[in-house]
């Protein structure tokens, strides 16, 4: 309905059109006639300059087939290829860990004064390099030289294949007994890290995690991927899964006013660092307690939250904000803390007997009151308290503290640890120790080895700019750990214990996953994912792990499915779908089946567009993971295939060499896809993918040539549900085929494919660019239409510069900006067109262009050739004109009027727009590129009353918003008070203290563990030294830090709109509204449509736009208590975990008080470097 603010304006178009019927009638037809002609001289362009038709008629003859795929039978293959893939990734780990245990139980220590000789991938000097090495880590230690060079495979990182290295955190001194045990002991993994890599050269990184902090990694690399070297391996997300399993924990922190000070600021700390030990499979809380019990976030009360990077850190604001006051009452929060345990221990069927939940209190606090043994016999201590669910570990703060042995034993009678913690810098060290206890019954069962998986994290080593290859910003992995055991202690009769002894692990890019799902059979706009046992997203076209290029969002690893799946519904945001609630509970609990018909918002070219299609899902769990996979296929012509014969094996005996199918070096193959390749990259570097498969192709005529893959098969047997023979992967491989240098393997049916279409467009791209006469040359130039493309299901892509190549070198060609074939915008565009019209061009140019300079139109077709009744999408041609002159063209066009009619820039402004309703031309060229709504508002919203145009409501659940007040507060200031001022220097002279001990951890280097009195003397100078010069440095990480700080993860809505086509083709056009404020004609065999607008009929107060907004929700429901929802969904328990064992009473340590603390003179010292 057009609002009245605009009857003005309609009562002077009645007066200008009058309301004779005719004379409108004539308009429409006048416009109708300018958009057939405008639409016919387009549709010629494109069919003589793509040649579309000749290429579809070598479809059938070249014997090409048309089949109805099995969407089952791919996925059953797909799976296949995964799962061998991640075997062998399994296999590697379970024999690092057989080589570590034996080592490691053999290995005798007899250090006397036999000097350390060991690769650091910190202090050892590479290719003759000179290495600051700091004056305590010198004397009785050698760092031994490497020579490092750039590695294909590495991503062009600098490594040594022939051994590996040693990475030391800096709170860890080599020369303790149990790091250098570890470091020596430790060498023997180099034959197995070899053997592994020799036997599968795809796979990553590969390391050993030592619980002394020492972490052997191959291959061998210098470690500096930040100014400051913050890594530790034993609080890294694959060490403590594979350590500790899922987790329950509540964390309770005393609030009560003794807690004021240096206190709340060593809790704090503490709280943090606990924080930064769970994952997404643990489940947590935050509690402080005076003489009440509080919830650090209301919206969390009463439940478990999954410990996700945006839960841990709305944790770590909430417990900043906390003000101490008050007594302390101990005994009230842990009685609520058991409560809340409870209730999960009874809603995952987990009784007192049972040992499949680890559950566990930390308590921080300074003190307690009383006896707290009745609150345990009533909440913890069942069967005569033999058994107890929860572990409590204790954390007793500050330096002066009275009742210490309550606090210790409350700890120790409940299978938990007891940590004084009277610094900054002794916080993680005593954080740390949890871990090893929660893992004790995992040792003391010392048979079974669990394996675990992570979920998707991006690589610390990756560096865009060195890859050439992958050519993104981050680049994810997941990683496959398994925990080894110390099978020496015990033996000598000595106290019980049970140590673990490390973490063995490997990377798994999830690039590499991506490549073995086949999407060239997949097919066009279908696509594959990876869900976890979380829900959360592994692989999925619409997970975006990074903000604007250059911020990694802080939930990018767990984005749930129900949030990236946009169903073709009317529900609001946060509201979900039920087909996408029973989609993800199969996928969660790895499930194998189907589900049909689901209508599905798709959106592409970066959610500015859209359509609405109905998809089928398939889905299979991937065995001995956590994960599921799934295939989402369009129903329609999803659900067939272009087939082709034995390519190869046909031109041989036509005498053809199918290299001469790929002359000339305007053409591409898929760069993300794997046609063929070495299994060992270095030495056989390629300078692009094209050459590479040249290469190939012409050894696809030696007599020796075997078609190999990437895996070799297991033993087989036949699957259940599909009848078909899948292999066997239980068996621990350790001493596979090593592959020699030349080894390769082929992806036969790709390779076919592409044969296939090479000889299908070759003799249309064959020869440069001829016009049969005149009238052809005539209508390019009208358009200066200069490029021609055809890109393939296959992931071939050809074109060719009409008027020859690109004058400037220095210029991108089309091929290496548009490559990826299927994936591009134009391909899926023109393939959606084809529902509507299957004589049509597609034709867009870029957003927001209007104003600059050689605007570019593409236009695609997509060729569906047809067998039997059937037809799949084989193809998609297309060309690139001048905007410039089909403005000019069309401005001709429209501005001859007839009797009784006006013309465009008369008293009509013209525009064609396409289906998404952006603006293809204006009378205003400024005005290309943009959303037709933001220009013509009124009558955008006629039209959507019309039915022209159908609004569709997506929602953006990675989003990430401008902090608009922080950068207010940021951009200035407030007037100050002396206080203000005061209070300020204070707080940043002390803030900076406790950021230096933080960020260059500091806090960690009296370790009690493994650092003694006589070491801190021989390391603390040279370590503040060091501190010293890196502080700078610091602080301008903290600057970048709080500028991207402004940006905060947010749920957005976009309304985006698609045009109503079939209204058009089948009623043959729009006269207009019955006003005649505007008129609309289809612009036959396109997208487009002319919509001519009365220039009087302006409403600048109303706007539609397709730009992002915030979803507002109530105050309560603000970031991140909207996603409370995705609370209750369900969650798929890991299988492997050990909450209890007979023994572990045996074990007495339970905790002890730090023996050494920061004294004043150093604390001066470090304010003295602070301040200078």
């Amino acid at each position: 309905m057009i609002p009245s603010k605009s009857c003005f304006f309609l009562g002077i178009i009645l007066i200008l059109y009058g309301t004779n019927y005719v004379a409108t009638s004539e308009q429409g037809e006048v416009i109708m006639r300018w958009a057939e002609r405008f639409g016919k001289e387009l549709y010629d362009l494109g069919l003589v300059i793509t040649k579309s038709m000749e290429i579809k008629s070598r479809y059938p003859l070249h014997n090409a087939r048309v089949e109805r795929k099995d969407p089952k039978i791919l996925l059953a293959e797909i799976v296949e290829n995964i799962e061998r893939m991640m075997d062998r990734k399994m296999d590697a780990i379970r024999c690092i860990l057989e080589v570590a245990e034996n080592a490691a139980e053999n290995f005798e220590s007899d250090i006397g004064n036999r000097t350390l000789k060991y690769y650091s991938s910190t202090y050892s000097p590479v290719d003759n390099e000179t290495v600051e090495v700091p004056d305590s880590l010198l004397g009785n230690v050698t760092y031994l030289p490497m020579s490092l060079n750039n590695d294909t495979h590495f991503y062009n990182v600098p490594v040594n294949t022939t051994h590996s290295s040693v990475h030391v955190p800096v709170n860890v001194y080599d020369r303790h007994k149990d790091a250098r045990s570890a470091i020596e002991w430790s060498e023997a993994l180099d034959e197995v890290f070899k053997q592994n890599y020799n036997s599968d050269p795809a796979l990553s990184w590969q390391y050993f995690g030592s619980t002394s902090g020492i972490m052997r990694h191959y291959p061998a690399m210098r470690w500096k991927y930040s100014d400051i070297d913050l890594f530790d391996c034993r609080i890294r997300t694959w060490f403590i899964e594979a350590a500790t399993c899922t987790k329950d924990v509540i964390i309770l922190v005393d609030s009560s006013g003794s807690m004021q000070g240096m206190r709340k600021h060593i809790a704090s700390l503490t709280i943090y660092s606990i924080l930064d030990t769970f994952s997404n499979n643990d489940y947590i809380n935050v509690m402080n307690y005076s003489t009440a019990i509080s919830y650090t976030v209301p919206c969390f009360e009463n439940i478990l939250v999954q410990a996700t990077k945006e839960n841990i850190k709305t944790f770590k604001k909430a417990v900043e904000a906390i003000e101490p006051d008050n007594k302390s009452n101990a005994s009230l929060a842990l009685g609520e803390a058991f409560k809340l345990l409870k209730q999960y221990r009874e809603k995952r069927g987990c009784d007192e007997n049972s040992s499949d939940c680890n559950q566990a209190i930390m308590l921080v606090t300074d003190g307690i009151s009383g006896n707290l043994s009745s609150v345990f016999e009533k909440y913890n201590w069942y069967n005569n308290g033999t058994s107890i669910p929860v572990r409590i570990f204790t954390y007793l703060i500050g330096p002066e503290v009275t009742k210490v042995n309550e606090i210790m034993w409350a700890a120790c009678t409940n299978r938990g640890y007891y940590s004084h913690v009277q610094s900054l810098e002794e916080v993680t060290g005593s954080v740390f120790k949890y871990i090893p206890v929660i893992a004790r019954p995992l040792v003391l069962h010392g048979v079974e080895h669990p394996i675990s998986w992570t979920h998707a994290y991006v690589d610390i080593t990756y560096d865009d700019e060195n890859d050439n290859i992958f050519n993104e910003p981050y680049r994810l992995l997941t990683s496959v750990a398994v925990p080894a055991f110390d099978r020496k202690v015990n033996r000598n009769n000595e106290s019980r214990t049970a140590d673990l002894l490390g973490v063995a692990a490997t990377d798994v890019p999830i690039d590499d996953i991506a490549k073995l799902t086949m999407p060239y059979k997949i097919g066009v706009m279908a696509f594959s994912f990876i869900v976890s046992n979380n829900g959360y997203v592994l692989m999925h076209p619409s997970l975006r792990p990074v903000f604007n290029k250059t911020i990694l969002k802080e939930n990018y690893n767990s984005v749930d499915f129900a949030e990236i799946e946009q169903h073709d519904d009317d529900y609001e945001a946060r509201e979900i779908n039920p087909m996408v609630l029973e989609l993800r509970e199969a996928l969660v609990n790895g499930s194998e089946g189907g589900l049909f018909g689901a209508k599905l918002k798709y959106h592409y070219d970066d959610m500015r567009r859209i359509t609405r299609q109905k998809y089928n899902y398939y889905f299979a769990p991937l065995s001995d993971t956590p994960f599921s996979i799934g295939l989402a296929i369009p129903d329609t012509y999803g659900n067939f295939s272009i087939e082709v014969g034995d390519e190869i094996q046909k031109n041989r005996h036509t005498g053809s060499n199918i290299t001469s199918f790929f002359k000339g070096s305007n053409w591409k193959i898929h760069p993300k896809w794997v046609y063929c390749k070495y299994h060992y990259l270095e030495g056989h570097e390629f300078e692009t993918p094209e050459a590479e498969l040249l290469h190939f192709l012409k050894r696809m005529y030696d007599k020796d040539f075997v078609w190999e893959r990437q895996y070799e098969a297991n033993a087989k047997h036949i699957h259940e549900l599909y009848e078909i023979e899948v292999e066997d992967n239980d068996d621990i491989e350790c001493g596979r085929k090593t592959l020699k240098d030349d080894d390769y393997y082929c992806d036969r049916d790709l390779i076919q494919r592409l044969i296939f279409d090479a000889k299908n467009t070759l003799e249309v791209f064959k020869d440069p660019w001829k016009f049969n006469n005149d009238r052809e040359k005539s209508l390019f130039e009208r358009y200066n239409a200069t490029l021609r493309f055809v890109a393939t299901m296959s992931g071939l892509t050809r074109w060719e510069y009409i008027f020859g190549e690109e004058d400037d070198v220095q210029k991108e060609e089309f091929g290496d900006k548009h490559a990826r074939a299927t994936d591009e915008t134009w391909y899926k565009s023109a393939v959606l067109q084809h529902q509507y019209d299957t004589e049509s061009f597609v034709y867009s140019v870029p957003f927001e262009s209007g104003g600059t300079d050689d605007i570019l139109v593409t236009g695609s077709y997509s060729i569906f050739p047809k067998d039997a009744g059937m037809e799949a999408p084989g193809s998609v041609v297309g060309f690139q004109f001048s905007h410039d002159h089909m403005q000019k063209r069309f401005l001709e066009i429209v501005s001859k009027a007839e009797a009784n009619t006006v013309a465009c820039s008369e008293m009509l402004d013209c525009y064609v727009v396409d289906s998404s309703g952006y603006i293809v031309i204006s009378h205003d060229q400024n005005n290309t590129g943009h959303f037709f709504g933001e220009i013509e508002g009124a009558v955008m919203d006629s039209m959507l009353e019309n039915g022209i145009f159908e609004k569709v409501v997506i929602y953006d659940f990675q989003g990430y918003c401008l902090n608009e007040t922080e950068k207010k507060t940021s951009d200035g200031g407030h007037l100050q008070t002396p206080y203000d001022i005061i209070r300020g220097t204070f707080n940043y002279l002390f803030g900076n203290i406790v950021w230096l001990f933080v960020k260059s951890n500091l806090y960690q280097l009296w370790d009690p563990n493994w650092v003694t009195a006589e070491e801190l003397l021989t390391t603390i100078s040279p370590r503040f030294a060091q501190a010293e010069e890196e502080y700078e440095e610091v602080l301008e990480a903290k600057k970048e830090e709080d500028e991207e700080n402004v940006y905060y993860p947010c749920d957005l809505q976009r309304d985006l709109y698609l045009l109503q086509q079939n209204k058009f083709i089948r009623d043959n056009g729009w006269r207009g509204d019955s006003l005649n404020a505007f008129f609309v004609k289809r612009i036959p065999h396109s997208n487009l449509i002319l919509v001519a607008v009365n220039v009087t009929f302006k409403n600048y107060d109303i706007i539609y736009t397709t730009a992002p907004k915030d979803v507002e929700y109530p105050y309560d429901q603000q970031h991140p208590c909207q996603k409370l929802n995705l609370t209750n969904l369900p969650r798929r328990r890991l299988k492997g975990c050990f909450n209890e064992h007979p023994e572990e009473n045996e074990i007495k340590t339970c905790g002890r008080s730090s023996t050494i603390s920061i004294s004043v003179p150093l604390f001066a010292f470090i304010l003295f470097l602070i301040l200078s």
